[in-house]
């Protein structure tokens, strides 16, 4: 179905400044050539142009006022994309009466004429699906004389003159934090996109902690690798760190060495390649540079090769082409380069990702992708609201493939919206018949994976070929219980855990305090990291490739973590997990764990009910532990680990007849 957004022509009195405002625009696209032509103005920020996360500052955004002049009653809207809730730089906490607190905000116009300022909160309805995903809006309208050619709007976040300390930045770095500007320049309430809009770089903070991330399977001799960063407190990656970077391996085994010195040109990050251990066994690495040190997750070193390995992902990320943080091709260099995950895929809402966005998301997939050293999927999220199946993530192997969007969330005056011809699914089954028409038996191209979410995926629907698995912990929250329902009704879907990541770090995100919350109170502490390095899936695979990875998935060889890199193992009459197996009498399981900490206990869980509990002395156990009812009429066994700290991980089902 076609969505007939028809441009209206419009006639324009250069002197009256006339404008039809029941003008509509197919595209942002063509709303910006619009106010291109008729010169509505430009916006420019007056300084400065970076802030570090977490700090106060000052930001003064000056709008001039081009030939279309500006009528009374018109004026600017200026927005940021989701805020999450806190403070920062032109959202949902500026204030007008207290000049000596923070946020306090001062606007004027060069005529002196009157403006108005209203705030509209994310959560404000009458515009939030209008502007998604520019939802957090503050209105300056005109409400004195119009402003003519030259004129202009003045406005300061965070006016220190009165001793305010400025507007407080958000906890996330990103390297052009936008304010989106919107005018109205007849004054008849048809806010359109500027052309450009100010940014200013938002930069990490100081050096807090020392990461160490290593591969997880080593071979005697043979080469394995160990990235090393350091956070700022936020999940940032600090750049100031300098001085000379020490690495040990523990236990202590001849022939180990890796040093660096640390120079401007690293910015705080630094990989090791070429690693090697002489000796089988299971080991930790340990970085120190000046005061700080870190050790590594734990590194299981095989006399042989093994079959499989384990390898690390996050495939559920957001970009600014949806409603997150960073360009896709940021959010996979992080993902490689700093959080030194082996794969990953971007997942943008598909009912905001435009068809060019879509292009530049596939080109950037298949630019980012290689075999060997980092694989990326190419990814998006179908979000229906729960009663028509809930939010859903489709990945496939190839370099491209249809976008199917949602109607959630659709709103016809939306620009930023797409309005083309493309059929959208407005059902989750609608969802799964679109897709098998691409789907291929011969290498099962395609997987879809319901998550939590902002709307919980919906057990109701379920498609053995494409839900081949379920997300079980996200940056959001630990959701078991939810997940639970797909096996309770017999679906055979794997476990997986990726961060669902709105701040362009990919494979580590930050849960910050929920905090009881009243009427005027924020539903997130300020700057709390209560939990950094949240949500990792572990694959099991035979090499780093896209095919072999997308297999591991395929076939649920995988367990997910609540982001620390938890080995875990499990067999089930020596069916690996994931798999199906047939058993008369007893059933024997075999799992093993080493943790990042020290384990509170182990537990197998037999369909939904622990079985066996073992709680050992120390951060690793294996056991063997015989179910001597067995699997008559069916049963599915899986393996759960709770460490100290209260990190966890999660297997994959066995299913026993």
């Amino acid at each position: 179905m076609r969505f007939a957004l028809a441009l209206v022509v419009c006639s324009v009195a250069w002197g009256q400044g006339a404008f039809e405002s029941n003008a509509r625009f197919a595209t942002e696209e063509e709303a910006v050539a619009y106010v291109s032509e008729i010169d509505a103005g430009q916006a420019v920020l007056l300084g400065p142009d970076a802030a570090v996360v977490g700090e106060y500052s000052e930001f003064q955004v000056r709008f001039t006022v081009g030939r279309a002049g500006m009528a009374s009653g018109g004026g600017l809207r200026i927005a940021t994309a989701h805020d999450f809730g806190w403070d920062m730089w032109g959202g949902a906490s500026l204030q007008t009466s207290e000049p000596r607190a923070p946020n306090f905000l001062t606007y004027r116009t060069s005529t002196g004429a009157r403006l108005t300022w209203t705030s509209y909160p994310q959560r404000e309805k009458s515009l939030f699906r209008e502007f998604h995903p520019w939802q957090t809006l503050n209105e300056f309208r005109l409400d004195g004389p119009p402003l003519e050619e030259g004129d202009w709007i003045q406005i300061t976040f965070g006016n220190r003159a009165s001793g305010s300390p400025g507007v407080r930045i958000q906890p996330m770095d990103e390297t052009a934090f936008e304010q989106k500007v919107f005018v109205d320049s007849f004054g008849d309430g048809a806010y359109l996109p500027l052309p450009e809009s100010p940014s200013i770089q938002v930069l990490a903070g100081g050096a807090k902690d020392l990461v160490v991330v290593a591969k997880t399977d080593w071979t005697v001799d043979a080469s394995g690798w160990a990235n090393v960063w350091f956070d700022d407190g936020l999940g940032n990656p600090a750049a100031d760190v300098r001085g000379e970077l020490r690495m040990t391996i523990e236990p202590a085994v001849g022939g180990f060495s890796a040093r660096h010195t640390l120079v401007e040109s690293d910015r705080g990050r630094v990989r090791f390649e070429g690693l090697r251990v002489s000796r089988p066994g299971v080991y930790r690495l340990r970085a120190r540079v000046g005061d700080m040190e870190g050790v590594s997750n734990p590194i299981v070193v095989h006399g042989s090769k093994p079959g499989e390995v384990i390898l690390w992902g996050d495939l559920h990320t957001h970009t600014k082409y949806s409603d997150g943080r960073g360009t896709p091709r940021e959010m996979f260099e992080f993902a490689r380069d700093v959080a030194a995950i082996d794969f990953a895929g971007i997942s943008d809402h598909a009912f905001t990702t435009t068809d060019w966005m879509w292009e530049k998301i596939q080109t950037t997939a298949s630019e980012m992708n290689e075999p060997g050293r980092f694989v990326a999927f190419l990814g998006y999220e179908w979000s229906g609201r729960s009663d028509v199946g809930g939010d859903h993530n489709v990945y496939t192997i190839d370099d491209r493939m249809p976008l199917i969007r949602s109607y959630n969330g659709y709103n016809y005056r939306n620009l930023r919206m797409y309005h083309g011809p493309n059929k959208m699914a407005g059902h989750v089954e609608d969802l799964f018949r679109m897709l098998g028409e691409n789907y291929r038996e011969r290498d099962e191209n395609l997987l879809v994976i319901p998550h939590y979410g902002g709307r919980p995926g919906n057990p109701e629907w379920h498609n053995p070929k494409l839900q081949r698995q379920v997300e079980i912990f996200s940056d959001h929250r630990r959701s078991e219980n939810w997940a639970s329902q797909f096996l309770d009704k017999g679906y055979r879907v794997g476990v997986m855990a990726s961060t669902d990541n709105h701040s362009g770090n990919a494979g580590y995100g930050v849960r910050r305090a929920e905090r009881n919350v009243g009427p005027d109170e924020k539903l997130f502490s300020r700057f709390s990291p209560i939990e950094r390095g949240t949500s990792l899936v572990a694959v099991y695979a035979p090499e780093l490739t896209r095919v072999s990875v997308f297999q591991g998935l395929y076939h649920r060889r995988t367990y997910a973590t609540t982001g620390e890199r938890i080995v875990l193992r499990l067999a089930v009459n020596g069916e690996p997990m994931g798999g199906e197996t047939r058993a008369e009498g007893a059933v024997r399981i075999e799992t093993s764990a080493v943790g990042t900490a020290g384990i509170a206990a182990l537990r197998i869980v037999k369909n939904g009910r622990i079985i066996h509990t073992v709680d050992p002395d120390g951060d690793s156990v294996q056991l063997e532990y015989v179910d001597a009812a067995g699997a008559r009429g069916g049963a599915f066994y899986y393996v759960d680990v709770v460490q100290d700290d209260g990190e966890k991980a999660i297997s994959s089902p066995v299913w026993v007849n």
